[in-house]
């Protein structure tokens, strides 16, 4: 849910958005929104809102049915700094782990003998 909820933020942080419209965008973070349920993304819009990072209105403009349009809350500014913040640190923690396995396993494809030792088969 945190990775959806940072998605959304990014998403709010451009433009305010309805459900639909924020469905579609996060196409772009690699999640397969036609096999999605949308009743997991206004979930996560609920649980923002009640974290006092989106807030809502009703679109009165809206040329078919009302649509809820969400906005990003200067708090949700706030939590989206911290939030990539910590996504950064994590990024490198992970290039390094990855970068020290790669100096032992240099060819991951390639299975290593117990022991140093080659065996024919």
């Amino acid at each position: 849910m945190f990775f959806l909820q940072s998605c959304l933020l990014v998403l709010l942080h451009r433009e305010p958005g309805y459900g639909y419209s924020l469905m579609s965008g996060l196409h772009e973070f690699g999640f397969a929104v036609e096999e999605m349920d949308i009743s997991i993304l206004y979930r996560a819009l609920r649980d923002l809102d009640a974290a006092e990072l989106v807030s809502s209105t009703w679109d009165e403009n809206s040329l078919g049915p009302k649509r809820r349009v969400y906005t990003i809350t200067p708090l949700g500014e706030a939590r989206l700094a911290d939030w990539i913040h910590f996504l950064r640190q994590r990024r490198r923690q992970i290039e390094t782990l990855e970068a020290a396995y790669d100096t032992v396993n240099t060819a991951p494809d390639t299975p290593r003998p117990l022991g140093g030792e080659s065996h024919a088969i």
